[in-house]
């Protein structure tokens, strides 16, 4: 692997465990709303509902099929539906409660991916760090703050703020500009191979897939890890 100076780095999967944290939040709201007398079976049902929706919904948000206002006032109308709840005796302010604990309550958990911070330990000496998401403005910057994941950053650069989601050129120029870096010096780290991968490749940045699952896929990358901290051997010159 070739030496670089700035690495960007996706945050939700990639550094913050949203997983875990979404897991652990979801759960408390299950018992905290009694939503098994609404005919939703357990917590594991409602997370596992949960997750599949809401990958869906964020699949069209990255496409701009849905904005962020849809997304948050219909998740969990969509979500308990397709828990089978009986919809006839869930009122709107339920719904609102739900989904307002939820932003609140998941951004403010504290897990990160295992060895984020070994990694992020070894760089921050010798690389400019910066962070590009897609996640909503207001929210990122709690998940970092709560987590001690700000601490290493210099920039965040969010979709909200750039006026572009990954995977358009728009916020890589966007997060050049912003961060000063040099694109042929630069290096995106992330989870999603539509979004952190094929963006930074087709904007002629240079990529590390983090794919944990180990799912196959036929998407040409600069380079792949599993665990986080072998990103460390791979820039160890």
């Amino acid at each position: 692997m070739k030496s670089y100076k700035y690495l960007f780095f996706d945050l939700d999967h990639t550094l913050w465990d949203w997983d875990a944290n979404a897991s652990e939040t979801l759960f408390d709201l299950y018992h905290r709303y009694d939503l098994g007398k609404y005919g939703v079976q357990d917590e594991v049902t409602f997370r596992d509902v949960f997750f599949h929706e809401n990958t869906k919904l964020w699949a069209d948000l990255d496409t701009g099929k849905i904005d962020k206002f849809y997304l948050r006032n219909n998740r969990f109308r969509i979500v308990l539906e397709a828990a089978n709840a009986n919809m006839r005796s869930v009122k709107e302010d339920l719904l609102v409660d739900i989904n307002a604990n939820f932003l609140v309550e998941c951004s403010k958990k504290k897990k990160v991916i295992d060895g984020a911070f070994e990694v992020l330990d070894f760089c921050r000496d010798q690389f400019d760090l910066h962070i590009i998401t897609n996640g909503f403005e207001e929210i990122q910057s709690i998940k970092m703050e709560h987590s001690g994941l700000d601490q290493y950053f210099d920039k965040i650069i969010t979709s909200e703020k750039a006026g572009h989601k990954k995977p358009s050129a728009g916020i890589y120029q966007y997060a050049l500009k912003h961060t000063g870096a040099v694109l042929e010096d630069s290096l995106m780290i992330g989870d999603n191979l539509g979004t952190d991968i094929k963006g930074a490749r087709d904007f002629g940045m240079d990529q590390v897939y983090f794919n944990p699952a180990k799912n196959s896929h036929q998407v040409e990358v600069t380079s792949e890890i599993t665990q986080l901290t072998q990103l460390i051997q791979l820039l160890d010159k």
